[in-house]
């Protein structure tokens, strides 16, 4: 009864394996197909979890009026939302981003502002090429008095 199949072996199509490693068009296909299929997938988990919430209060003794439950929301609305909801994420940590790098902005100028005003007194020399040493003293008063206050 068992008959012997012969099996073959397909010759290799170069060609079409060289489009499946590379082809970046072949790869977002890919993707959107897995990205699909995801999305589908946690729909269906989320119905399930909530048919399971459902029976459950039944058990309890909840009486769950049948004609007032929502028909079965269409997946391609459930994606969407979903989707929109990812957005408004993702705008609201670019903002925060741009807060952030703002902030970081305004502290990098005061601290070349500070650093400019402070070599500035730091080089002054005298006619023969000696530093004055009145700003040096003044500099390092300034740092003692921040050091007190602190």
């Amino acid at each position: 009864m068992s008959s012997k199949v012969e099996k073959t072996k397909k010759p290799f199509d170069k060609k079409k394996w060289r489009t499946k490693k590379y082809s970046n068009k072949q790869k977002f296909q890919e993707w959107d197909e897995r990205r699909k299929k995801a999305v589908i997938r946690d729909y269906y988990k989320e119905l399930n979890k909530s048919d399971n919430e459902r029976s459950l209060d039944t058990l309890n003794g909840k009486d769950i009026d049948l004609t007032k439950q929502q028909k079965r929301p269409n997946p391609y609305k459930e994606a969407q939302e979903r989707y929109n909801q990812i957005q408004e994420e993702k705008k609201t940590r670019r903002l925060e981003a741009l807060k952030k790098k703002e902030e970081i902005k305004q502290a990098l100028e005061e601290y070349k502002q500070k650093k400019k005003f402070k070599n500035k007194k730091l080089g002054k020399k005298t006619k023969k090429g000696q530093p004055v040493m009145k700003e040096r003293l003044e500099l390092l008063l300034e740092k003692i008095q921040a050091n007190i206050n602190t």
